[in-house]
């Protein structure tokens, strides 16, 4: 990667890290400072802190510090150097009382068994238990412990269609009672516009001659450039 690609990569992922820190602040009244730091081959967006247990951002409930969220986005360019690409997110709820996890939202680019992207549960329910267990017993190559139901990755959309750090800043305050500030209906609608629309935007450099057909469908006119694209097709095959 040249000097010049690092540098654009440090704006935009810099300016991205700023997007995110005010998206805390609108939603959950969050005043975590939110860091783009260099990692090298890549940045990664993250709270400020030394350590991953200083850098949680703390979730109240009626004023009473009960969980806590933590964010790391790695970040490169894309194939024309030209868009920020996320290759990696972890988004992780804590509980306060026992700092395990409760949930995690995970992506990851060059996941290669589990899906791209995925749900974890952290929680136990017997009759997922006993099905786990009844699996176990016929293949454990497939269900190695199945007394942990965090073992199951729930497929989340993969690269293009998942889920965003927005769905779950407004999954914790509608279903979890995590307090937020006045405004932070907006400002969760703005942020997931924005990501979806990035998104689409992605999915069209993909898919162009997926896009120019539906386009010419709806009655533009289409020219093609000199040099045509061929189709990235593996985000939507992959699970």
């Amino acid at each position: 990667m040249t000097s010049q690609a690092i540098s654009d990569l440090e704006v935009k992922s810099r300016a991205f890290a700023g997007e995110i820190g005010d998206l805390l602040s609108r939603t959950i009244g969050a005043e975590k400072q939110i860091m783009s730091v260099d990692l090298g081959d890549r940045f990664v967006v993250r709270p400020a802190g030394s350590n991953a247990k200083e850098r949680r951002v703390p979730l109240m409930v009626g004023g009473e510090h009960l969980a806590d969220l933590n964010l790391s986005l790695d970040q490169t360019l894309d194939r024309s150097s030209d868009h920020l690409k996320t290759v990696r997110s972890d988004l992780v709820v804590y509980s306060a009382l026992d700092r395990t996890p409760l949930i995690r939202l995970e992506y990851q680019a060059d996941m290669r068994k589990d899906p791209v992207a995925h749900w974890q549960i952290h929680a136990e329910r017997g009759a997922f238990s006993h099905l786990l267990s009844i699996a176990n017993a016929k293949d454990s190559r497939r269900v190695r412990r199945p007394h942990d139901i965090s073992t199951v990755h729930v497929p989340s959309g993969g690269e293009r269609f998942r889920p965003c750090l927005e769905d779950l800043l407004e999954m914790l305050i509608r279903d979890c009672g995590v307090d937020y500030v006045p405004g932070w209906e907006q400002a969760l609608e703005e942020g997931r516009m924005r990501w979806r629309v990035r998104q689409f935007r992605s999915s069209v450099r993909d898919l162009q001659s997926q896009a120019a057909e539906v386009l010419e469908q709806q009655g533009w006119t289409v020219v093609p450039p000199l040099t045509l694209q061929k189709d990235r097709l593996e985000p939507y095959r992959r699970w």
